[in-house]
């Protein structure tokens, strides 16, 4: 499996997805030759719970993670702003049966001893341990919860020319390995593009010059540096004839932010938020040795970032553990018998959610609860709570159930930031729309 996370990117700045102002040909291919899942959701509306979902199966409130690694208080260790030890990831699950596992990119998930990518079963590592760095060299790294010096465990070769191509180096390069030693493989391509900062190549920038707005243009560069990048992943998988038994997914970490210039149109709502623009997101997989996927399809199936491990389990002819909340998304996506019952949840701060079937139940705290039904109401204008607050019940009952069995946040976030979050529920009001050519 190869799993390609773009980076705060908004939904609708895909070609596939309606972009008008960027084209993405590599990510456009990927998805005529697989399934886009058009109800696809991450685990969390923001950088690092929603990696620890994907990675482990599980929804991180589950192991009390429900913000980033913002800010340090003074009774914290720096090893409790990691992701849990007491969590499996997907390398540990796969290492009895042989795997190679990569994660090339940004990590997030901690930066001290015990919490670094080769202690968490990867066998190869490039990439910063951070949320975020410059995209070109730098005189002095920063250090602290989210160091951004680039560090590997099996090369010396940490120098960057622009980090979206070195990510993409590294990960040809693996893949080139792969063919030699020709065992099976786990690939986590992570990719800090189009995250802040806004920074990119002129060659890229100049494609863009009928772009008014400055931050924009180098926001759609970004992005069109990531799928060239891409293209050239697809490429070498299939020079190097991998491309028939490997599983590819390309997705976004969470919704474009509202600091940056992306576009989460047609949706309501953004990074940090619970609306569909926080935590629906683009989702295309490939598989050529599954016939059930038909290259092209849209997949209307709600799927999960948690629904990838319990896949390759099955394909080892694992049992998947009862603890992990995703299901098999080979059989999901391939599923011709009807629509199958999901259930997933979301909290982040003091902010929660729950969507059961096509019902989603928001809370927040400075105001009445809010209930769509988002598979018709994708851009959520039509709150019925109000209207048939009978409709919300057990919506609420599973969120309430989930809240209080679940641990409290292992490290809290500032006042400031749970203020400016509550701001920003009150200020998406609209769906986002498409900007011009």
């Amino acid at each position: 499996m190869i799993v390609i996370l773009a980076d705060d990117l908004g939904y609708g700045d895909l070609g596939c997805t309606g972009s008008k102002q960027i084209p993405t040909p590599s990510i456009d291919r990927l998805a005529k030759e697989g399934v886009f899942c058009s109800r696809a959701y991450v685990t969390a509306p923001m950088c690092a719970p929603s990696r620890m979902g994907l990675l482990t199966g599980r929804f991180p409130k589950r192991y009390g993670i429900t913000t980033n690694p913002n800010s340090k208080v003074d009774y914290l260790p720096d090893s409790h702003y990691g992701l849990p030890l007491t969590e499996k990831l997907i390398p540990e699950y796969l290492e009895p049966f042989g795997y190679r596992s990569a994660v090339f990119g940004k990590w997030h998930l901690g930066h001290t001893k015990g919490f670094t990518p080769p202690e968490r079963g990867f066998t190869h590592w490039w990439g910063f341990l951070g949320g975020s760095r410059d995209y070109f060299p730098r005189k002095k790294e920063i250090e602290g919860l989210n160091p951004s010096a680039i560090e590997s465990n099996f090369t010396d070769k940490t120098g960057i020319t622009y980090l979206t191509d070195d990510i993409t180096d590294r990960a040809v390069e693996f893949l080139n390995e792969a063919k030699q030693d020709k065992k099976p493989f786990f690939m986590f391509v992570s990719y800090n593009a189009p995250h802040w900062p806004m920074q990119a190549k002129p060659e890229d920038i100049a494609l863009f010059k009928n772009v008014q707005n400055r931050e924009r243009r180098l926001y759609c560069a970004m992005v069109y540096a990531m799928d060239k990048g891409i293209g050239r992943i697809l490429d070498t998988l299939k020079k190097d004839g991998l491309d028939g038994n490997t599983m590819v997914v390309f997705l976004s970490d969470n919704g474009g932010a509202p600091e940056a210039p992306s576009c989460n149109a047609p949706f309501r709502g953004h990074k940090r938020l619970h609306f569909e623009g926080g935590v629906r997101v683009p989702f295309i997989i490939k598989y050529p040795a599954d016939k059930r996927l038909v290259p092209g399809s849209v997949c209307k199936q709600p799927v999960s970032t948690v629904d990838l491990l319990p896949a390759l389990l099955k394909a080892n002819g694992a049992e998947i553990p009862k603890k992990l909340d995703g299901m098999d998304i080979l059989s999901l996506v391939g599923n011709r018998t009807g629509e199958v019952p999901r259930t997933m949840f979301w909290c982040t701060d003091y902010t929660s959610a729950v969507m059961d079937g096509d019902l989603k139940y928001l809370l927040v705290p400075d105001r009445a609860p809010q209930c769509y039904r988002v598979s018709s109401d994708y851009q959520e204008q039509k709150d019925l709570y109000f209207q048939n607050p009978a409709l919300a019940e057990p919506l609420a009952r599973k969120l309430g159930s989930y809240l209080t069995e679940t641990p409290a946040c292992r490290y809290p976030d500032t006042i400031q930031w749970s203020s400016k979050l509550l701001k920003e529920y009150s200020q998406a009001t609209r769906p986002e729309v498409q900007p011009g050519k």
